[in-house]
């Protein structure tokens, strides 16, 4: 397996989005629907386990609410290197509070044009699972390598839909996403 991505994708962040259903592309700000203008989705593709992509999703600050922030957020992109056979994703906590690491995922492919990437019927499910950081590994240090065995398409986009976190808080985040393959 080789690293898919490389350190000019362009990455489109995503919240209130579950895995079949229409994207919708979060923007920058802190509040409902909003990323963190300097913790950005290019970020894990950028190679530094020092940066961060944080976003809130849907979150209102409530108790019940601090349980699902960030929540069906996520990410997609087009593979810069072309259409590639993905075989395993591994995640990279980022370099600061626990509660917000990933823990469960999707991941989706695309072999349609751009402009239908917003379109749940575009995307295909090829992964539903663990993000390999169920065990805490630490800040800015890379999890479990999680292998994805029955996916055989080669597809040119990839969408990752984060379903739950580790812990309470507004917002998840991860520093790094490694996209493994062929």
């Amino acid at each position: 397996m080789t690293l898919l991505t490389g350190t000019n994708e362009i990455v489109y962040g995503l919240w209130n989005t579950t895995a079949g259903g229409s994207s919708s592309l979060s923007t920058p700000g802190s509040g409902i629907g909003n990323y963190n203008p300097t913790q950005i989705p290019q970020n894990v593709f950028d190679q530094n386990s020092t940066t961060k992509y944080t976003s809130y999703g849907i979150c209102n600050q409530s108790a019940i609410s601090l349980l699902i922030c960030g929540a069906n957020t996520g990410l997609y992109l087009t593979l810069q290197r072309g259409a590639s056979l993905l075989t395993g994703i591994r995640f990279c906590s980022a370099p600061s509070l626990p509660e917000r690491d990933p823990i469960t995922i999707t991941v989706e492919g695309s072999n349609q044009p751009s402009s239908a990437l917003l379109l749940g019927s575009s995307w295909t499910l090829i992964y539903n699972g663990s993000s390999g950081l169920d065990s805490d590994p630490g800040r800015s240090s890379l999890g479990v390598t999680e292998i994805i065995s029955n996916n055989v398409v080669w597809y040119q986009s990839y969408r990752l839909l984060i379903i739950s976190k580790r812990n309470m808080s507004n917002a998840v985040q991860y520093s790094e996403v490694e996209l493994l393959g062929y």
